[in-house]
């Protein structure tokens, strides 16, 4: 008795060297497993921390234009978002794995900020916000008599 068994097989890896496997894994990539393509979502990777007198934020955006961040700061939270635009020319291609679109960072801020001393720079595809403390937040060095 024999056992018939289904296997999907990708008949270009018949007619390409062995040694070729990988672009049978970048075609399932791109054409995903339906056959169609896949879409990403624009993510900004963040690295937050605490110095003595401020606090950091930096986002990485490359490929945002200036005028295509937004920074805001109401009730204890710094609003950041950022859109990469797609492209306006059409280009169809084969494969695609820059992401496009809108992505919004909240972060809630300890009471001890000065929101008059937010500063940002954009620089290389990094965004650093900058957030000073209040000075009675800051350590104080006391003086032993």
């Amino acid at each position: 008795m024999t056992t018939a068994t289904s296997t999907t097989k990708n008949r270009l890896r018949e007619f390409l060297p062995t040694h070729w496997g990988e672009f049978d894994t970048l075609l399932d990539q791109v054409f995903g497993p339906n056959g169609f393509r896949t879409t990403r979502t624009f993510y900004a990777p963040a690295s937050i921390w605490e110095g003595d007198n401020a606090y950091h934020v930096e986002l990485d955006v490359p490929g945002v234009a200036r005028e295509d961040i937004e920074l805001t700061f109401e009730k204890g939270a710094l609003l950041i978002t950022a859109e990469r635009k797609q492209p306006e020319q059409d280009r169809p291609g084969w494969h695609e794995e820059r992401a496009y679109g809108k992505v919004t960072r909240r972060l809630t801020l300890p009471d001890s900020v000065d929101p008059n001393s937010i500063q940002a720079k954009l620089t290389d595809g990094v965004l650093h916000v900058t957030v000073a403390k209040t000075p009675e937040s800051q350590p104080k060095r006391i003086d032993v008599n």
